[in-house]
């Protein structure tokens, strides 16, 4: 009976240890997922505001610095542990990361401009700044996220 009631808890405790990483991967791929969410309503809450569709143009520069913290986090939302599971993110990520690094300085460098550009309330300078922070999105979702 003991060595059924060992064996029985041996495997318990390797079924946990083994799961652990599956659950931490799962937890960052979700995290992950929750930040670009919270990126994509700022984004399209800046160009309602810039197309002249809500007249809250006061709120640029709140979006902006969000941008902009989401730009400074980005690089740190895509351990190699999240590589796996249910997630849109390539493996190109992991197998080039010096191409990834590049794009994503190119999304935060982007995402400063535009943050500033936002607080400066230079609606030219927005709409520019837009454009290049859209460009920059799409110079990490082209090569290393999938398509939907």
């Amino acid at each position: 009976m003991t060595g059924t009631f060992s064996k029985f808890v041996f495997l318990a405790l390797l079924a946990t240890f083994l799961a652990a990483p599956a659950m931490a991967d799962e937890a960052a791929i979700k995290y992950r997922q929750a930040v670009m969410k919270a990126l994509g309503g700022h984004m399209g809450s800046v160009a309602a505001i810039v197309k002249g569709k809500v007249p809250h143009s006061g709120h640029l520069a709140d979006h902006g610095a969000a941008i902009a913290a989401i730009g400074n986090m980005t690089a740190d939302l895509f351990p190699k542990e999240s590589s796996m599971g249910k997630t849109g993110a390539l493996p190109a990520i992991w197998e080039k990361p010096d191409d990834f690094a590049k794009a994503v300085g190119a999304f935060k460098d982007a995402s400063q401009k535009f943050a500033m550009a936002a607080k400066g309330g230079d609606m030219g300078a927005v709409g520019a700044a837009l454009g290049a922070l859209g460009g920059s999105c799409g110079g990490c979702h082209k090569p290393f996220r999938q398509k939907k």
